[in-house]
């Protein structure tokens, strides 16, 4: 069958499906119509009401994942109000929740500015976000500074991650398996067990793999990248001591090996075809995460003492193609140069070959204490907590390229005592030590001003300190010379203050002001100009009003919140001069503001729709002089090649800096809606059918301050997806059909522009159409 069959065929069933569905309810003489349920989540550490919360969060339940096509946080990127998950050279996950995240990821120092746990346990790197979300009661994201009820304090936001908690009582388990193009093979599984009155077990797994979706033709024709081969794998271990006091040990591994991301470079000129590059490095990707985490719940006099604490490791090393093409010196230009032009684009001259490798370790741990009060039957609840962090990170960077341009394979060889000397196609040397701790108190209270207005009030003291050991650009393999050794200690207070006025039993408005700061850290080199050697914590500072309400007799549930974030000292990357210099700058001031709509409606007791819709903008208000490092390369790299001297080829570097006043800030997209339908068609044999259809669109956005509408700008994409099940009448079997991305779109997921190397730019695609087919058993 032709492609263009293909898609009218996919089209025609998940239209007809839907049709069906639809046409269903013009027989359906039910008149009743289902409410919808209350939402518990724990956003708050104690479990409450999701409306009766004065804050924008957003809920997913486990079992709606699989609807979503969602395998891990990656996949929720656009589908949460404000929530957008990018990659660094597609290895290393960034999230941004409301324009707030992390822009400098190659800094492996840097901070996150959203808080990820899993079950109260603050992750401490990125890497975490790739596991895979199996056996997962809900996913809760809240939106804005926080730092009165997590241990980390957070500028951006929190997503917490709850899994399925063994129970004593507890005796189940399930496994299912996914088949589909791309030789896409999944399993899962979960197994509860209660081993007393007293001790249960819980046992999940995760293993997802499929070809590339991209096939890479410098190598072979059978070289694929874009490919997954990940295994997650839970285990929990609960003991209930007593009727007050329980404790539980958890146990988390994710592993991922694979050839590496598919990046489309912006000169990989070979093809148009997104899913076809050519890269002649052999690329590589491999990360490994350990959990090991204790959790401590106990109660008296009507408080509850928590506590959380974590071991964690993460091992990741890559091997990148950091020129994304096939191209050499010896290729002749793409443009030919007419004389004494500065080329536009680096395609336009002879092309380098680059090869990146970065391996990093960490070794993290984390405690946490909470005293939470009852505040069921009382106008005054509180929660008081402390938080403590250590982590420790060893990264080493070997960058290496064609210097003398012969088109020669590239030498990766590093000799000391003068690195530079013995090979000359040494690029960027860069190793490593990174001290980092925070210790922080902190504290909230809510009192009940009336039967139906509420005061919250919080506060929260942190105290970072980070003590750094580098060795860069003539770093030998002993890690010798020691370059540098910067350290900070910082001292802060964040807070929080809102109000919420409960205008009935279904409708409440709340106003709030948030505080909150990212820590300072290092850079591996210094450009007084561009960027210091130890660079500034963000601050924000967020005002928000929202209102939320269950009307139609509780058929209809409808949130809206309007933000707007006053932003001090934005966290950003500038090239510097020289070539080998780039590093972490502050934007003195900027500003961000948004509104945000959710909505589920209950139309019949057998269709239900949502509708996600967010508008957003920003400004930097106060700027400063930066260098775009690809910018910088397009003026240089015509000076280097006619053997210029060094003065007229920074002189023509420093030329290109510019003033980003008045540029917006990164992965804040103008517009983002999802809807989606569901719905529930009972057979008369006594068995059912669940549809799912959704629309997903995300607006343009800039990846980078720079604004660059040739490498910047990603692209606005719309996306339709597809799921349907069946549950037979009798029997603990379901069948699933998920159809990804239906009508195959090209859509850009996110860009980005190395800020080592050559300053290639190159986009990461979202995966194409694939049709899979999941049987799933409860037993």
């Amino acid at each position: 069958m032709n492609s263009d069959k293909l898609n009218m065929s996919l089209v025609a069933l998940a239209v007809s499906l839907q049709l069906n569905s639809f046409g269903a309810l013009a027989q359906d003489n039910v008149s009743a119509e289902k409410n919808l349920e209350r939402i518990i989540v724990t956003a708050q550490r104690t479990a409450q009401n999701l409306e009766d919360i004065p804050d924008a969060i957003s809920v997913i339940a486990g079992d709606e994942l699989d609807k979503l096509n969602v395998a891990n946080m990656f996949d929720l990127s656009d589908k949460v109000p404000g929530l957008v998950v990018s990659s660094v050279q597609g290895y290393r996950p960034s999230i941004t929740i409301r324009g707030v995240g992390n822009e400098i990821p190659d800094n492996a120092g840097t901070k996150q500015a959203v808080a990820f746990h899993i079950d109260g346990i603050f992750m401490t790197n990125d890497y975490a976000l790739w596991s895979d979300l199996v056996d997962i009661d809900r996913v809760e994201v809240q939106r804005g500074p926080d730092g009165t009820i997590y241990g980390n304090s957070s500028t951006g936001g929190a997503v917490n991650i709850v899994t399925s908690k063994p129970e004593v009582n507890d005796n189940s388990s399930f496994a299912d398996f996914t088949f589909g193009q791309y030789d896409t093979m999944n399993f899962r599984s979960g197994v509860k067990v209660g081993l007393s009155d007293s001790v249960a077990l819980s046992l999940s797994a995760s293993h997802r793999q499929h070809d590339g979706y991209t096939k890479n033709l410098a190598l072979n024709s059978n070289s694929q990248l874009d490919e997954k081969n990940d295994t997650t794998m839970r285990g929990q271990l609960l003991w209930q001591a007593s009727d007050d006091l329980e404790f539980m040990l958890q146990y988390m591994r994710f592993s991922s090996d694979t050839n590496g991301p598919a990046l489309k470079g912006n000169y990989d000129i070979l093809s148009d075809d997104p899913r076809i590059v050519y890269h002649d490095t052999q690329e590589f990707y491999k990360l490994d995460n350990e959990l090991l985490g204790l959790h401590l719940n106990y109660s008296f006099s009507d408080t509850l003492l928590k506590g959380a604490f974590s071991r964690q490791t993460y091992d990741m090393r890559r091997r990148l193609d950091m020129d994304r093409s096939s191209l050499t010196a010896n290729d002749p230009a793409p443009i030919a140069l007419a004389d004494g032009e500065l080329p536009y684009l680096l395609g336009q001259v002879p092309i380098q070959q680059f090869i990146g490798n970065l391996t990093q370790e960490d070794t993290s741990y984390t405690a946490e204490i909470n005293l939470l009060s009852d505040y069921r039957d009382s106008d005054l609840s509180w929660s008081l907590g402390a938080f403590y962090l250590d982590t420790e990170i060893f990264s080493n960077t070997r960058n290496f390229f064609d210097a003398d341009r012969d088109g020669e394979t590239v030498n990766e060889v590093v000799k000391g005592p003068n690195i530079f000397v013995n090979n000359s196609d040494i690029d960027f040397i860069n190793s490593d030590y990174r001290n980092f701790s925070s210790h922080s108190v902190f504290g909230q209270l809510t009192y009940a001003l009336h039967d139906s207005l509420n005061l919250t009030g919080g506060l929260r003291y942190t105290k970072n300190t980070f003590a750094d050991e580098r060795c860069s650009l003539n770093c030998v393999p002993d890690r010798s010379p020691i370059s540098s050794t910067p350290n900070n200690k910082t001292d802060n207070v964040t807070g929080r203050v809102a109000i919420d006025y409960r205008m009935n039993s279904n409708a409440m408005v709340y106003g709030s002001i948030a505080t909150g700061v990212k820590p300072a850290g290092s850079n591996s080199s210094t450009d007084v100009r561009f960027f210091p050697e130890v660079f500034d914590q963000e601050k924000v500072t967020a005002y928000e009003v929202g209102n939320k309400g269950q009307y139609l007799d509780n058929r209809l549930r409808m949130n809206i919140a309007a933000f707007y974030y006053d932003y001090k000292d934005y966290l950003f990357e500038s090239s510097g001069i020289g070539r080998f210099n780039s590093g972490a700058s502050n934007l003195p001031k900027a500003e961000i503001y948004g509104v945000e709509f959710e909505t589920l409606a209950n139309i019949t007791e057998s269709l239900s729709v949502s509708a996600n819709l967010t508008w957003m903008d920003s400004e930097i208000k106060q700027g400063r002089d930066a260098i775009d490092r690809a910018e910088a390369e397009n003026a240089s790299v015509g000076l280097i090649i006619s053997g210029a001297s060094k003065e007229q080829i920074n002189a023509a570097r420093e030329a290109t800096a510019v003033d980003l006043t008045g540029n917006k800030l990164a992965k804040i997209p103008d517009f983002v809606a999802n809807i989606r339908a569901t719905h529930q068609y009972d057979l008369n044999n006594g068995a059912m059918i669940r549809s799912s259809l959704s629309y997903n669109f995300r607006g343009d956005y800039y990846a980078r301050v720079f604004n660059s509408d040739n490498r910047d700008l990603v692209d606005s994409y719309s996306m339709v997806n597809a799921n349907v099940v069946f549950f037979p009448a009798q029997g603990d079997w379901s069948a699933e059909l998920n159809i990804q991305n239906l009508f195959d779109k090209n859509a850009v997921a996110s860009r980005h522009t190395d800020t080592f190397g050559i300053g290639v730019t190159s986009a990461q695609y979202l995966p194409p159409r694939v049709v899979s087919v999941t049987a799933k058993y409860n037993f």
